[in-house]
């Protein structure tokens, strides 16, 4: 881990925060990737949990996943952020978070979590580190564990982007495109 803080520009967190808004009563997630030349780009994904768990629980459908990890593999990109909202509990990694960030362990570099809380007014926005720990830890679950990391905003670096992932076509050989928001 780094002593650094995350930098992150103020209008990803800013799309963050809206997106909270905008999906509540459900959680809303997504991911931001950085790419060599610096530049950060927010990708909004869609939360495919069960209706019924949408206002806990979210899950990033496996086609734009798989965009995504193309689209690191193709333009040499850092998985740099997931993000996603808690409607009604703090901003902190719950149980089931670390249970889906488990199998993240090994990717280096590790991704920061960004969560957003609308339990609180205004919103409350912190971002953590999932690292190993060991199962005797009384913070782990499933040997992992959050530490809060500082972080700071910065200007949007030239060549963002602010997009929006939407699926379609079979779950098989869906179809993911791209859309600016």
């Amino acid at each position: 881990m780094s002593d650094q803080p995350v930098q992150i520009p103020q209008s990803l967190i800013n799309a963050m925060l809206a997106h909270a808004q905008e999906a509540a009563p459900d959680e809303c997630c997504g991911v931001v990737l950085r790419f060599p030349n610096g530049a950060q780009k927010l990708y909004r994904t869609t939360n495919a949990a069960d209706a019924a768990q949408r206002p806990f629980r979210f899950d990033i459908p496996a086609g734009e996943l798989l965009h995504l990890y193309r689209l690191m593999s193709d333009h040499d990109a850092d998985h740099y952020i997931v993000y996603h909202s808690h409607t009604m509990t703090e901003a902190r990694p719950s149980p089931t978070d670390l249970r889906f960030a488990r199998p993240l362990v090994g990717l280096d570099p590790w991704p920061y979590w960004l969560l957003v809380s609308l339990a609180t007014d205004p919103p409350d926005v912190r971002v953590w580190q999932i690292i190993e720990a060991p199962d005797d830890d009384p913070e782990a679950v499933n040997g992992v564990k959050p530490v809060e990391v500082p972080f700071q905003t910065i200007d949007l670096p030239p060549g963002s982007e602010l997009l929006r992932l939407e699926s379609s076509g079979d779950q098989r050989r869906p179809i993911v495109t791209e859309h600016p928001l």
